[in-house]
C-alpha cells in the first residue's frame, strides 16, 4: 500500500473560526492545551482523505449528526482520540469517541475509515437538534436538506503505516450522507392520479411520495398488520427521508414498537409513511388550511393505501391503522370521516381537525384578520361546528385514541381534540381514547422540555399508557378543560385503557388488538 505524501508541517482549521488559533492566543489558557497545540502544528498533515459522510440520525427534536465518518486511502494502525475538534454547521462539537470502523460507523480494526462520535443535544433558541442536517424554509413552511454541511476537524494524531499524521478536513458533506434509520424504510414509490380540485373544480395530476418498512420476517405470514403514519405540516415534499426524520418515526420500525405488533407465531407490522408534496390541510390553493375542510389530497390518499395493499396480499385488511400529527392528524381525521369503513382504528396526535367552522371568502379561501402590531394574521372562527352530528356518528363506533399536550400553542386543545373527543364520549363512543400531558418532556436530552406541540415525542418514545377519565369528560360542562386533568407522570392520565376484561399497557397494544 503507497503511503500518503506529508503536504504540510502547519495544521489549521479555518473555518472553524480559529479555534485552534484561538487557543494559543487566550492568555488564560491552560498550558495542557498549549502544548497539544503545538503538537499539532508539529504533525505532517495527510493527504489522502477520501471523503467525509454525516451519520444522520431521527431524535425526538428532529435529525442530528451524532457521527462523521472519514474514508482514508490507506489503513489506519491507530488514532489517539485526544484533542480532537469537531464544527458542523456552524455548531463546535463535543467529541465523545474516535475509533476505527466500517464504512457505516460500526467500530472496526484494520480499516480504511475513522469514526468520530459526538454530543448532539436539543438547541431551544431554534427548535431543532444541535448541528442538525435540515434548514427550514420559511417560504414553504417546510423543512429540507441543508443547501451545504460544512464540516471541519482538526486531529492531532493519527497513525499510519507507523508514522503520525494530523488531520485537516474542511468538506461540504451534505451528499454524503449515512442514515440507518430512513435505511430501514427499504421500499420507496410513489402514486399518481388525475383528481378533481375541491376549490378550482379543475381536474389535476397529483402525486403522493412513500417509503415503507418492510422486514423479511413478515413475509412468512398470511396477515399482517399495517400502521400508516402521515407527517405534519413541515415534512412535506418529494423526500420522504424528510418525513421519516423530521419526526422520529423510524421508531415505528424498531424492536420496542414493532414487539407489540402480533399475529400467530409472527411479530412485527408493516408501517407505510405517506409525503404530501404540500400540506394535507391544503383544501385546494396550495396553502396550508384551519382544518375546517376536505383536502384535495383526500382521494388520492385512499387510492395511495389501497394501491399498496394490493401490492401486498399478505397486509390484513381487517387490521390497517391510520396516524399522524398535526397537520398528519388533520388528515387522520379527515380520511376516516371520509372512509369510516376501511380502518381498524386511528391514533391522532395533536390533531388539527378543527371542531368549528372558519370564517371564508367568496373563492372558498379563509378569512384572516392582520395584526399590525405583531405582523401575524389568524382565521377567524365561527360558533357553527365542523365536527357536526354526522361525523361524530360516522366515528363513535371507530377505535381511537388521541395524544395531546395541553400547551400546544399551535394546534389549541380547546379548538381540535377536546371539544371532539367530548362529542364523541357523550355520543356513547365506548372504545375511544385520550391521553392528555401537561407539558411535553424529553428522554434524548434529560431535563429538556420542548415546544408543547411536539405531542408526538411521547408516541414515538412508547410512553402513551394512562388515558383520560371517560365519565368527568362526559359530565364537564366548561370549554376550557372540558373536564380533562393533563398528566405526565402517569403516561397522559390516571386510567389505563381498558376494552371488555382486556386492559392495555401501551397504545401500540391497544392497537395491534384491534380489528374490524
Amino acid at each position: 500500500m503507497m503511503k500518503r505524501k506529508a503536504i504540510s508541517t502547519i495544521f489549521t482549521l479555518g473555518l472553524s473560526a480559529g479555534l485552534l488559533a484561538s487557543c494559543g492566543a487566550n492568555e488564560s489558557a491552560d498550558q495542557e492545551d498549549s502544548a497539544k497545540q503545538e503538537s499539532v502544528q508539529q504533525a505532517d498533515a495527510y493527504a489522502g482523505v477520501v471523503k467525509t459522510s454525516i451519520y444522520v440520525k431521527g431524535y425526538e427534536g428532529g435529525p442530528g449528526v451524532p457521527k462523521l465518518i472519514i474514508e482514508l486511502e490507506d489503513e489506519v494502525d491507530s488514532v489517539d482520540p485526544s484533542g480532537w475538534q469537531v464544527v458542523t454547521a456552524g455548531a463546535e462539537r463535543t467529541v465523545t469517541d474516535v475509533y476505527t470502523s466500517d464504512e457505516n460507523g460500526d467500530p472496526q480494526e484494520n480499516s480504511n475509515f475513522i469514526a468520530i462520535d459526538m454530543e448532539t443535544g436539543f438547541n431551544d433558541a431554534t427548535f431543532s437538534v444541535v448541528g442538525s442536517p435540515f434548514t427550514y424554509n420559511t417560504t414553504t413552511s417546510m423543512n429540507e436538506w441543508s443547501p451545504a454541511y460544512e464540516v471541519a476537524i482538526a486531529a492531532p494524531s493519527v497513525t499510519i503505516e507507523d508514522e503520525t499524521y494530523s488531520l485537516s478536513i474542511t468538506e461540504d458533506a451534505v451528499n454524503n450522507r449515512i442514515s440507518p434509520d430512513t435505511d430501514l424504510f427499504n421500499f420507496r414509490g410513489s402514486f399518481t392520479g388525475t383528481y378533481v380540485n375541491p376549490l378550482t373544480d379543475l381536474e389535476e395530476e397529483l402525486t403522493l411520495s412513500t417509503a415503507a418498512y418492510e422486514p423479511e420476517d413478515l413475509s412468512r405470514g398470511e396477515a399482517n398488520p399495517l400502521v400508516i403514519w402521515l407527517h405534519g405540516q413541515g415534512e412535506g415534499g418529494t423526500d420522504p427521508d424528510i418525513a421519516i426524520l423530521g419526526n422520529e418515526v423510524s421508531a415505528l420500525a424498531k424492536e420496542e414498537i414493532q414487539s407489540n405488533f402480533k399475529t400467530d407465531d409472527v411479530t412485527g407490522a408493516y408501517v407505510l409513511a405517506v409525503q404530501t408534496p404540500t400540506y394535507w390541510m391544503d383544501e385546494g390553493d396550495g396553502t396550508n388550511g384551519n382544518g375546517s375542510g376536505i383536502s384535495r389530497y383526500t382521494e388520492i390518499l385512499m387510492a395511495t393505501i389501497e394501491d399498496y395493499v394490493a401490492a401486498h396480499p399478505d397486509v390484513d385488511t381487517d387490521r390497517i391503522y391510520l396516524g399522524g400529527c398535526s397537520n398528519g392528524g388533520y388528515m387522520t381525521m379527515n380520511m376516516v370521516i371520509q372512509y369510516p369503513e376501511y380502518f381498524a382504528a386511528a391514533y391522532p396526535v395533536c390533531e388539527a381537525y378543527a371542531y368549528y367552522e372558519y370564517e371564508r371568502n367568496s373563492d372558498g379561501t379563509y378569512v384572516k384578520t392582520n395584526d399590525e402590531a405583531t405582523g401575524t394574521s389568524a382565521f377567524v372562527k365561527t360558533e357553527q361546528p365542523w365536527f357536526t352530528e354526522e361525523k361524530i356518528q360516522a366515528l363513535k363506533y371507530l377505535p381511537i385514541w388521541f395524544v395531546q399536550s395541553a400547551d400546544d400553542p399551535v394546534v389549541v386543545p380547546a379548538n381540535f381534540v377536546l371539544p371532539t373527543y367530548q362529542a364523541l364520549v357523550q355520543a356513547g363512543a365506548e372504545n375511544a381514547w385520550l391521553s392528555y400531558y401537561e407539558t411535553v418532556e424529553g428522554t434524548d436530552s434529560p431535563g429538556t422540555t420542548y415546544l408543547g406541540h411536539f405531542s408526538w415525542i411521547y408516541l414515538f418514545n412508547n410512553q402513551v399508557t394512562g388515558v383520560q377519565d371517560k365519565a368527568a369528560i362526559a359530565a364537564a360542562t366548561d370549554a376550557e378543560t372540558f373536564g380533562t386533568e393533563p398528566n405526565n407522570a402517569a403516561g397522559g392520565g390516571t386510567a389505563a385503557a381498558t376494552v371488555g376484561a382486556t386492559t392495555y399497557a401501551n397504545i401500540f397494544e391497544w392497537l395491534n388488538a384491534q380489528s374490524k
